[in-house]
Order: C-alpha cells, then sequence, then structure tokens
C-alpha cells in the first residue's frame, strides 16, 4: 500500500483520539489517563517507523531532503510535549491546555505529511517506491508498536 495512504490512516485514528481526549473534563482521570497513553504509544511507533524508513528516503533526493529534516523536527516537538504531559496529572488544570496546544501541532504536522510532502513525494517516486515503502513502514510500525508495548509491561 502506498505509504501516504497508510499513513493518513494512522494519521485519521490519532486525531479521532486526540478529539476524545479534548472533549473530556478535569473528572474524567481514568479515560485521559488510558486514552493519552495509547496515542503515546501509537504515535511513538509511528513517529520512530516514519524516521526509519519515509525520512531515508526523503532526505536522499534533493527535491525532498528539507521536508525529511523536518519531520523528524516536528516530531522532536511532540515527543517534548508528550514528556511534559506525561509528567503532568491529568486532572491538573495545565493538562488539557497543554494537550490542546499539542493536538494542534500534532494536526498541523499531519495535514502537511498528507499534503505537501505526499504531494512532492508523489511528484518525485514511482509509485512502485511509494507501496515498497508502505509495506516497510506498516512492518516497522508494527515491530517498533510491540516492542513499546513490551517495555511498558516490563516497567
Amino acid at each position: 500500500m502506498d505509504i501516504f495512504k497508510e499513513i493518513k490512516k494512522e494519521h485519521d485514528e490519532f486525531k479521532k483520539m486526540a478529539k476524545k481526549i479534548n472533549a473530556t473534563t478535569k473528572r474524567a482521570i481514568k479515560t485521559r489517563t488510558n486514552s493519552f497513553a495509547k496515542l503515546k504509544l501509537e504515535l511513538t511507533a509511528h513517529h520512530q517507523a516514519e524516521e526509519e524508513v519515509l525520512v531515508p528516503a526523503l532526505k536522499e533526493n534533493k527535491a525532498t531532503r528539507k521536508m525529511g529534516l523536518e519531520i523528524i523536527e516536528e516530531h522532536r516537538i511532540l515527543d517534548k510535549l508528550m514528556a511534559e504531559l506525561q509528567s503532568l496529572a491529568v486532572d491538573d488544570e495545565t493538562w488539557i491546555v497543554k494537550f490542546k496546544v499539542f493536538s494542534e501541532i500534532m494536526e498541523k504536522h499531519t495535514d502537511e505529511e498528507e499534503n505537501e510532502i505526499s504531494k512532492k513525494a508523489h511528484g518525485e517516486f514511482k509509485q512502485k517506491k511509494l507501496d515498497k515503502l508502505g509495506d516497510q513502514f506498516e512492518e516497522e510500525d508494527k515491530k517498533i508498536a510491540k516492542q513499546l508495548k513490551n517495555k511498558k509491561q516490563v516497567k
């Protein structure tokens, strides 16, 4: 499957999860905690898989190189915000405000990947390569998610 179709499918799930979390109240401690943990795990796996599969392909092409570098920087910002959210109590009044900011940045980032980066990559790469990258991405994403889940269970 085309890597950008796979990425969009996951982005849609992340946006649904974020919308659900943003709709919670301060009293929804368990829902926020569990939903955020799931989002963090899946988004972390997604980012790592993109950096293993998509980013190297983008960086090796002169026309898409800067896009690959930008993906990495935006992932770092999102990772930093997730770590800050993780360190706050979900019923802290600043938690949901910080999560809203995180959601907005995540949405901007996913929209860029789905639109500008996808469009540019489709112009630069053959469909066969995009499909191969999609298969690699899906495999890597599942592998990393499994590792993260196992690591979480050990802690």
